[in-house]
Parts: structure tokens; C-alpha cells; sequence
């Protein structure tokens, strides 16, 4: 367990450092006129909103947080998990946006609980957090939505179909390979689904809500003070934004949602905004999230410091 635990900190080490060479790379090459921003209104607008995106990333750290400890039913503490999150939370900078997933299992090496638990916890919160933006989507867009999913009617059943067979596929290699382990595994978790624990995943779910309804807010701060988005059209043109981001996660060979969001906004929005408007809002969207996603690791990393810290002048 000790060179597992070793393992997972080099490999880790050395994916951050990468993650932090393409963040730096996508600063560089980003197609952005800087000077643009260079002016009281757009700094603060960007500086607020980077805080308040810091903050709800540093947030999602707990609703992954008490998944596993419904799973593990291990009391594991916040200090521990957060700069984990914070961590794999960059490695999504990483071409091939799955090392955020598999970096997050870190956690089940440091503090020797089960991969199992942590995966299935990565993937619960993967689950949610598709869930929720498009519940909030279709209560923000009602009938419009209609029209996206006429649309990208032909991506959804091509994407739906491709994740039903890997689904199957890969629950019958699991099956084949690992049968007595999944029937543990199945047992345990099906004992977990009482009366004590109906009441946390709802909990849970409350949080992923939560969590939603302040990022949406805080979309809303650029597209009224930075984009001039119509009054009343704002709900259509955050709705879209939340929709295009679900699209752009899910579409294979589309990182980030690079293209795609741009693409549906431009679709849905384009009667009432210019598309330089639409491409200015997806930019000053992807500086606050990147510069958030930065903020968020330095935060959990100065943390990470501060407890070992203090483990050492403690243990002294």
C-alpha cells in the first residue's frame, strides 16, 4: 500500500506539472485581444466572477465528499478530499479530460479506503453534475428547448447509443473478468440504498442544485455587464449556455466544449446577439474558468502545506 500511495503521488506530481504547462499554453495561444479587457468594468467583472467560481469549485468538493463516505462508509474528513479535487480539477487541461477522473482516486491511496468507492463516487458525481445544469437548462428555456433537441435530435441518439453499448460492453467484460467482486460490490451497495441513506443522496442532490443556481447567477454577471444581453432574454441566453455546456461535454473529440458551446449559442441566441458577442461571452467564460480552476489548486494546495504543517509541529 505504501508503493501504491507513492505510485499515485509521482504519477500525480507529474501530471499536474503538465496540466500547469497546458494551462500556461492555453493562456498563451488563446485567440484573445487582451486589450480589450483592459479597463475598470471588464477587470472587476472578471476578478468577481473568478472569486465566485474559485469558491464553487472549492464547493463540489464536498458533494463528491459525501458520496464517498456513503459508499465507504468512512467519516473522511474535508481536508483530506479537497486538495484532491482541487488537484484533479486542473487535470482536465490534460488532453484527454479523463485524467481530472482518474486523478481523483488519489485519495482512496492516501488514506487507504477502496478504488471502487472512489470511482463510483467520480462517476455518481459525473451523473449529477450532467443532471442538474439540464434540469436548470429546461426550467430556464422551456420551450425553446423543444427546438434544441430537434435540432442535435440525430448527435443525441448517436451519443445515447454509443453509451449504451460501452455500458453493456464493459459491464460484461467486468462480469467476465471480475464476477465475484462485482456481486460484492453490487451487495454492498444495495444495502446502502435504506431509509438512512435516501435522505443523503437527496442531500447530495440539494448541493449539485445549489451549486447550479450560483454558477448560473454568476454567468449571468459578464452577459448583462459585458455583453449587453437583452433583459429579457437573459433566462434563454443562460439556459443555452448551461445546454451547449452539457452538449460540449458529452460530444467525443470536442475538448472542453471548444467549438460546440459557441455553435449552439449561436444557433439559439443568434436573433437577438451578434456572434462576436456570443464568441466575446465564450472567452471572457473560459478566462474566469481557467483562471478559477488555477485559484482553486492554489487554494488546495496551500491547505494541503498548512495541515502537514501542522501534523509536524504537532508529531514534534
Amino acid at each position: 500500500m505504501r508503493f501504491l500511495k507513492k505510485y499515485y503521488k509521482l504519477i500525480g506530481s507529474v501530471i499536474t506539472l503538465l496540466a500547469l504547462v497546458f494551462v500556461v499554453k492555453k493562456l498563451v495561444t488563446m485567440d484573445v485581444d487582451w486589450s480589450a479587457f483592459a479597463n475598470g468594468r471588464a477587470i472587476g467583472t472578471i476578478g468577481i466572477c473568478t472569486l465566485i467560481q474559485t469558491g464553487v469549485i472549492l464547493f463540489m468538493t464536498l458533494p463528491w465528499l459525501l458520496f464517498i463516505r456513503i459508499l465507504s462508509g468512512t467519516k473522511i474528513p474535508m481536508r483530506d478530499a479537497l486538495p484532491v479535487y482541487t488537484r484533479s480539477n486542473l487535470m482536465k487541461y490534460v488532453p484527454g479530460n479523463v485524467f481530472q477522473y482518474v486523478g481523483r482516486n488519489q485519495l482512496a491511496a492516501d488514506l487507504q479506503i477502496s478504488h471502487v468507492d472512489v470511482a463510483c463516487s467520480t462517476l455518481l458525481d459525473i451523473v449529477f453534475c450532467l443532471i442538474t445544469p439540464f434540469l436548470l437548462a429546461l426550467v430556464l428555456m422551456r420551450k425553446d428547448m423543444l427546438q434544441l433537441f430537434r435540432m442535435y435530435q440525430r448527435n443525441f441518439l448517436i451519443i445515447l447509443a454509443a453509451g449504451v453499448a460501452v455500458l453493456i460492453l464493459a459491464f460484461l467484460l467486468l462480469h467476465w473478468k471480475f464476477r465475484e467482486p462485482l456481486k460484492r460490490y453490487f451487495a454492498k451497495y444495495r444495502k446502502l440504498l435504506s431509509q438512512k441513506t435516501v435522505p443523503q443522496i437527496l442531500l447530495v442532490f440539494l448541493l449539485y442544485v445549489a451549486q447550479n443556481l450560483i454558477s448560473t447567477a454568476m454567468y449571468a454577471i459578464p452577459a448583462v455587464l459585458l455583453c449587453d444581453v437583452p433583459a429579457e432574454q437573459l433566462g434563454l441566453f443562460l439556459g443555452t449556455y448551461l445546454f451547449s455546456w452539457i452538449v460540449g461535454f458529452i460530444t467525443p473529440g470536442a475538448p472542453g466544449g471548444i467549438g460546440i458551446r459557441e455553435a449552439v449559442m449561436t444557433l439559439m441566441c443568434g436573433s437577438f446577439l451578434g456572434t462576436e458577442t456570443i464568441v466575446l461571452y465564450a472567452v471572457i467564460m473560459r478566462i474566469i474558468s481557467t483562471f478559477g480552476d488555477v485559484l482553486a489548486f492554489l487554494i488546495g494546495l496551500l491547505l494541503e502545506w498548512r495541515f502537514q504543517h501542522t501534523q509536524k509541529t504537532t508529531a514534534q
